[in-house]
């Protein structure tokens, strides 16, 4: 498996020669420690992670971010300093820093922190391609997308996805009814008139191809278990490992 590439900017040898050591059996590693430098490199080795000394000489680190935003130069961020403004607190949070350590802070912990961010990053995109899967099947059985019942039966095939097995009626209901500002009956009700409404104007080529595993089950309108456990099982089929690490998240 190829090695992520991290690069490290830091004005302090010791510290990025500790980092250095303590990760490059598990990363491709460049290191600099001046600012001009660091955007250089951004451009250069485009790294899959950046710990990021905030009071680099030469240009400091949200200059330094700034510039590479507008190049299109975008990282996970581990940001370091040790001295923090509400200037600096406003910029990280514009330009989306995942972490911010203080120092004097253990190498052990910056190696730590470095894996969660990374962890992040993964479970996110996770989210977002199952989240986008939702949507394609949605759309493609035709269900109407401005009813309140939409945001319901989202988060329904959402969370059957993030803890397959859960009872239905005792348990899935009445989460997504915290989520969406109703009851459990009020969900099932809402989800049961869009299935409906989606069943009586379906393309029955599409539908028999999602309940593939139970063809003889949708000579009638399916029930709201039957739909939600079908196309989330789909939906976790197709992304295997991610869908596991959506889980993990969610």
């Amino acid at each position: 498996m190829e090695k992520r590439k991290l690069l490290i900017a830091d004005a302090s040898e010791e510290f990025c020669d500790a980092l250095e050591e303590c990760l490059k059996d598990g990363y491709c590693v460049q290191v600099c420690r001046e600012g001009n430098e660091a955007l250089r490199m951004l451009e250069a080795f485009r790294p899959d992670v950046v710990i990021l000394d905030l009071l680099l000489p030469g240009m400091d680190g949200v200059t330094l971010l700034q510039r590479a935003a507008e190049r299109g130069l975008q990282a996970p961020v581990l940001a370091t300093t040790r001295f923090l403004s509400d200037f600096m607190l406003h910029a990280m949070e514009r330009l989306g820093i995942g972490y911010v350590m203080v120092k004097p802070c253990e190498v052990s912990a910056v190696a730590a922190r470095l894996q969660e961010l990374l962890q992040m990053q993964t479970w996110d995109a996770a989210q977002r391609d199952v989240s986008a899967s939702v949507d394609t099947a949605l759309r493609q059985l035709g269900v109407q997308t401005h009813p309140r019942g939409y945001a319901c039966l989202r988060h329904a095939l959402m969370e059957a996805i993030r803890e397959p097995g859960q009872q239905v009626t005792k348990t899935l209901y009445p989460t997504v009814g915290k989520l969406c500002g109703g009851n459990a009956k009020q969900v099932e009700r809402a989800i049961r008139l869009l299935i409906r409404q989606a069943w009586l104007y379906r393309d029955p080529e599409v539908w028999n191809a999602h309940f593939s595993m139970n063809p003889e089950q949708i000579q009638k309108c399916p029930s709201n278990k039957l739909f939600i456990c079908t196309i989330a099982r789909n939906i976790m089929e197709k992304h295997m490992d991610t869908g596991a690490q959506f889980r993990k998240v969610v």
